[in-house]
């Protein structure tokens, strides 16, 4: 009996010694209008921006991915956000995994789901990435009326 309570103590505690992220291991802005004086390269005029795989399912739908799924990896992080405009704007969404202090996963597979009534939008990493424990997504999307996306992180 107390070998079975000790393996499966053992088990516990080797699951529990595995980094596990959350939600709230994103940041992430709102969906922000920006201009060409507030756009993130403005900002940030030294970044190198690697611009993600990109296929277009049909006008204003595009997914994004970086990587690929591998064997043993997991959902480490889903995130959903939209938003409406009375009038067409240049929006621009940021993301960083992990969020704060976290200590993050290694990375397998970035995919973003964009829908939005522009008929492109771009996908960037621009820190950080697969076979990392860090990253940070641009969104960005010119002449919207709507912006919508879903994020799927996973890693091991």
């Amino acid at each position: 009996m107390l070998c079975v309570i000790c393996m499966v103590l053992g088990i516990i505690v080797s699951v529990a010694g595995q980094p596990h992220a959350r939600a709230s291991d994103l940041y992430y802005t709102d969906i922000t209008p920006v201009n060409d004086d507030t756009r993130y390269t403005a900002l940030n005029p030294d970044v190198v921006l690697n611009e993600m795989n990109k296929v277009k399912h049909s006008k204003g739908n595009i997914v994004f991915t970086s990587g690929e799924r591998t064997s043993g990896d997991r959902l480490i992080v889903n995130h959903y956000d939209d938003d409406n405009f009375a009038s067409a704007l240049d929006v621009e969404v940021l993301m960083s995994y992990p969020a704060g202090t976290s200590t993050g996963v290694t990375l397998t597979c970035i995919e973003v789901y964009v829908d939005m009534t522009a008929d492109d939008s771009g996908g960037y990493l621009s820190k950080g990435g697969i076979g990392q424990t860090n990253v940070e997504i641009l969104l960005t999307s010119n002449l919207t009326r709507s912006f919508v996306y879903e994020t799927f992180i996973y890693g091991y």
